[in-house]
């Protein structure tokens, strides 16, 4: 492996590491405090939403969210294509 291909795995590494924690406004503060206070902070974002369940916590993978949405817009092409759309 090149020193190039070695940079780019590790980087996709880390970036596939990264997720998004969703919390209620109220609680913003004490779920980063909780997500630094692990280490965490370095590939956990928390961000607050009005919509966030009470009570609960939603972890988002947005690496897989925007992979599956490229797939779904390629696989939408194709078919667009066998249809002559």
């Amino acid at each position: 492996m090149s020193p190039e291909e070695e940079i780019r795995f590790w980087a996709q590494m880390i970036g596939d590491r990264q997720r998004t924690v969703i919390c209620e406004p109220h609680r913003i503060d004490e779920i980063r405090a909780a997500v630094a206070e692990r280490g965490y902070d370095s590939f956990i974002t928390v961000r607050a939403s009005p919509f966030c369940p009470e009570g609960k916590l939603l972890l988002l993978d947005e690496v897989a969210m925007e992979a599956s949405q490229r797939q779904l817009f390629q696989r939408a092409g194709r078919d667009i294509r066998l249809w002559g759309w």
